[in-house]
């Protein structure tokens, strides 16, 4: 009896989740229908719809800047690209979207300088995704081990020193993938990067509305969360300037 109750509620969940998956794709369909047909606003309903739901997606997201993008909402074009980009760090189409849409903010904040080998590490970490990278780590891992059974295998020396160096060699690369791949991982759920969403925003040298105002940002600008208090939320922005602003002005990536 308990095992039919269990295959029971497991041919429940079975379908259900088939249903939700078709119900999202549906959606997706229908969002795309009305982007075609330039009927943007429907379209932006349809693909809010499937995130609403709990489905994300690098084609959700990126569909979804578009049209924002196309209803002049840079600002929520800029977000869900950004989103995207996370997703999907190596797509070209994502990098050149976001760099039009932010075209379109009042703010062009240049970054502080950094040591050209930060710059560059910072850069190859953000360069593919991790899933990407974790199959390659996989690839050339089996790989080495591939080689090394070789080296066992052949009995003529000359052949078992190359296999055998190489399967060392092979499995450093390998070690290196894994640690690029847990680093990324690393910053991506630390990754604490906002934008601000208010039409224009004071930033505060405390979290009060009595602090003094240090500088002034406006909507489409991309910040990093440092700290919370309250209602308030530290932040810093590209060129090293900090300040505190409040929760509503902004939006998590």
């Amino acid at each position: 009896m308990r095992r039919i109750l269990y295959l029971i509620i497991v041919s429940i969940g079975i379908l259900t989740a088939s249903a939700f998956a078709q119900s999202a794709d549906d959606l997706f369909k229908q969002g795309n229908d009305f982007y075609l047909k330039q009927n943007y606003n429907q379209a932006i309903e349809k693909y809010e719809s499937i995130l609403n739901s709990g489905t994300t997606s690098f084609e959700v997201y990126f569909n979804l800047g578009n049209a924002y993008y196309k209803t002049g909402n840079y600002t929520k074009a800029i977000l869900n690209y950004e989103r995207a980009k996370k997703l999907k760090p190596d797509d070209n189409d994502v990098d050149l979207n976001l760099a039009l849409a932010n075209q379109n903010t009042i703010d062009k904040i240049e970054p502080a300088p950094k040591v050209f080998y930060e710059e560059w590490w910072e850069n190859y970490l953000t360069y593919s995704s991790t899933t990407t990278r974790a199959i390659i780590f996989l690839i050339i891992f089996w790989l080495s081990v591939i080689s090394f059974g070789l080296y066992i295998f052949f009995k003529v020396y000359s052949v078992k020193k190359t296999f055998f160096f190489l399967s060392f060699l092979l499995l450093g690369i390998s070690l290196f993938y894994f640690y690029v791949t847990y680093q990324q991982n690393r910053l991506n759920e630390n990754s604490n990067s906002a934008l601000i969403i208010s039409q224009s925003a004071y930033i505060k040298s405390s979290p009060d509305d009595k602090g003094t105002n240090l500088f002034q940002l406006h909507e489409g600008t991309k910040i990093n969360i440092t700290d919370e208090l309250q209602g308030w939320k530290k932040i810093k922005i590209p060129n090293g300037n900090e300040g505190w602003i409040r929760d509503k002005d902004i939006e998590k990536i």
